[in-house]
């Protein structure tokens, strides 16, 4: 499955955009730390395809500058108004992601990490996978920055693990050396990757636009 971020100013911005995202992509994600505006009611109302609302902070590679308790309260607004998925950084405080647990209702939970400046080893990662699993989170997310193309098998590694154990798994590269492993990713049975709208509308480095994704993995795909 492909998600595309929704990189928009404002609620208007981000419903013209969705309604093009929902031609190609499977789910769709709101960035809401890059939004200026939102009416996150309207957004999830207004949703075709399935919704992870995200609010991505600085040390993940977004722009989010807002304290713990404010994401907070959009995260479990979003829950409230019937969100898909809610996704929460494995980084925010522990009394804070388990309210968010406690109170998922009938949203997934995606517990993410972002490394933007290189990949841990495989050892490394492999107990953070572990970690994070026993958390009860719905899908676990784990991204690193790729400085080498060797650096793409040790993320792609976690898949085979994450299925042994029988957890979802989001598990790829950023940066233009981690190309490969976003179209790796589901092909060894992660969950989804991410695909942007079109060239410019890219969440992180190294996103490849969804018409391109969705021709490689239609290719690739038996």
């Amino acid at each position: 499955m492909i998600c595309i971020p929704i990189m928009a100013r404002d609620t208007r911005d981000a419903l013209e955009k969705m309604a093009q995202a929902s031609a190609f992509g499977h789910l769709m994600e709101i960035r809401l730390d890059v939004m200026e505006t939102f009416d996150l009611g309207e957004i999830i109302r207004a949703a075709s395809k399935p919704v992870i609302v995200t609010y991505r902070s600085i040390k993940e590679g977004g722009i989010g500058q807002a304290p713990y308790d404010v994401r907070m309260d959009y995260l479990r607004e979003a829950v409230r108004l019937g969100s898909d998925f809610v996704d929460i950084e494995y980084a925010m405080p522990s009394e804070h992601r388990k309210k968010l647990f406690e109170d998922r209702s009938h949203s997934k939970l995606i517990l993410s990490k972002h490394f933007c400046d290189g990949t841990p080893s495989r050892e490394e990662l492999a107990e953070l996978f572990r970690e994070m699993a026993a958390t009860g989170a719905d899908v676990v997310k784990i991204i690193t920055h790729a400085k080498t193309r060797e650096d793409n098998l040790a993320v792609l590694g976690l898949i085979p693990l994450a299925a042994k154990m029988g957890v979802a798994i989001v598990a790829f590269c950023m940066g233009p050396l981690g190309r490969m492993s976003r179209v790796a990713c589901p092909l060894l049975g992660g969950a989804f990757t991410f695909a942007s709208l079109k060239s410019g509308q890219e969440s992180a480095s190294g996103q490849v636009p969804v018409k391109e994704m969705k021709m490689i993995l239609e290719a690739l795909t038996p």
